[in-house]
């Protein structure tokens, strides 16, 4: 499912930048983030499949899940806006401000917000919850958290079909798994460092795992694509959706570097790992490591204004 707004493939840049350049490293970032203004990054990926299963079924009406601030949330009101569908976002927290800069965005593109407390949104995987939505909302099509199942995974394997260098590392911010599951299930040879944006992130290798086996189901397979998956769990700075200076520091010095705009949650995070792994670097052998860009930069303002200052 295409659509003449999308810029697919999309670009892998190349960017000069003096930590990189000094470690004879040639740094390109995965301008995922181009992919479209509202639906962009691993989001797009995720919702591809995911929007045309829907639209297979015959459903008008999509239902997923996510935080106040969620770009999937964002991401999935633009989708089914743009293809004319209806959807529906369930929001953790009775509380959570449907004002907000994500929200607000959301319900003008025609999302439904229903907000539930945070006890119950433990409950959103299992079937039994799934049935008490449909009962509220009558038919949809259901979309997990942050797109992550099959069809999600399947979105995100494109990527590397669009890599079209041998790179020695490619670096992407994690959540749930399901973009580095794609990586790894497609990956012709490279390492892949997948960078926790949540605290204790070193659950994300079992992710990722799991789901690779559920499509190789060959136990050698899966083991030779996991030897070259890494999970770095030391870049969280404090968990999900948490900063300090060092990051807002680095996430603007970047900017200043290369003119790419990099979001605090996810890419920041990856970037900024990245950066750390390269001061590592004993040699100055040259290699190629590409910097995955998952787009999210819609959330920047309600970050801002919970800084009190701007990034850029």
């Amino acid at each position: 499912m295409t659509h003449s707004a999308f810029k697919i493939p999309s670009p892998l840049q190349e960017i000069a930048h003096p930590l990189f350049n000094e470690k004879g490293i040639s740094l390109f970032v995965k301008r995922d983030d181009l992919i479209h203004p509202e639906i962009s990054g691993n989001k797009w990926r995720k919702l591809k499949y995911n929007i045309a299963v829907a639209q297979h079924k015959g459903v008008d009406t999509v239902l997923t899940y996510g935080g106040a601030h969620s770009n999937h949330i964002a991401a999935t009101a633009a989708a089914a806006e743009l293809y004319g569908m209806k959807s529906i976002g369930i929001i953790r927290a009775l509380d959570a401000d449907i004002n907000n800069p994500t929200l607000s965005y959301a319900r003008s593109a025609g999302m439904h917000i229903h907000r539930v407390s945070r006890e119950e949104f433990k409950n959103i995987d299992s079937l039994d919850y799934l049935e008490s939505m449909k009962s509220m909302f009558g038919a949809f099509y259901n979309i997990p958290q942050g797109g992550a199942n099959y069809y999600g995974i399947q979105g995100c394997m494109e990527i590397m079909g669009e890599i079209k260098i041998k790179a020695q590392r490619i670096f992407i911010g994690c959540g749930t798994g399901t973009t580095l599951s794609g990586l790894a299930i497609a990956n012709p040879g490279m390492d892949l460092y997948g960078v926790s944006a949540l605290k204790g992130g070193a659950f994300l290798r079992g992710e990722v795992e799991r789901k690779v086996d559920s499509v190789y189901k060959d136990t050698e397979t899966t083991a030779s694509q996991m030897e070259r998956v890494h999970i770095i769990t030391d870049a969280h700075f404090g968990g999900y959706a948490k900063i300090k200076p060092e990051l807002v520091s680095f996430i603007r010095n970047f900017y200043t570097e290369t003119g790419i705009k990099l979001d605090p949650v996810y890419t920041g995070k990856a970037a900024f790992a990245m950066a750390e792994a390269a001061k590592k670097k004993s040699d100055t052998h040259a290699e190629a490591w590409i910097l995955i860009h998952t787009g999210g930069l819609q959330g920047i303002p309600a970050m801002e204004r919970k800084m009190g200052s701007t990034f850029f």
